[in-house]
């Protein structure tokens, strides 16, 4: 969680580890109009799939109200197939969760939820800049990404192979 850019690449390491280990790995990516490139390599593995809830979606705020609760069906339909338990599963990860909370897209109580009902042996990352305090006290563990300097603040755009 946090400010800072790398959250998602850090889930993909992770995912990375899981995967080199020979675990399942699942990814739900929300808010992204495709899979990104850091967890596109790693479906070549063959133990990790990758899900993209709303293919093709624009930045949110760009959609109208019409558009927007087209989404929000989508995303809960997503959320609610991906967090069904699997044989096999070992990585849950949820990338993004945090800003689909934040715009309506999933509630945080179906959320938890969703991870109260998943078997003790399936780990779950979840990605995002904010949590609600109450999906904050379920983690185990919480890691936060903070910016201390970006060439964006300088007005560098976005360099691909590195933020996208």
């Amino acid at each position: 969680m946090g400010e800072g850019a790398g959250k998602t690449t850090a889930a993909a390491g992770l995912s990375l580890r899981a995967a080199s280990h020979g675990k399942c790995v699942r990814v739900l990516q929300l808010l992204k109009p495709e899979i990104s490139p850091e967890f596109s390599v790693l479906t070549t593995l063959g133990n990790v799939s990758v899900t993209v809830a709303n293919p093709g979606i624009p930045f949110f705020f760009t959609l109208t109200d019409h558009e927007k609760a087209k989404r929000i069906s989508e995303t809960e339909q997503a959320a609610k197939a991906f967090f069904t338990p699997q044989e096999g599963d070992f990585l849950l990860v949820v990338d993004e969760i945090g800003g689909a909370i934040e715009n309506g897209l999933i509630d945080p109580q179906d959320v938890l939820l969703y991870l109260q009902a998943l078997p003790e042996s399936t780990h779950t990352v979840l990605t995002g800049r904010y949590f609600p305090q109450s999906i904050l006290e379920k983690a185990d563990c919480i890691s936060e990404i903070r910016c201390v300097r970006h060439p964006f603040e300088n007005g560098v755009s976005a360099v691909e192979g590195i933020e996208y």
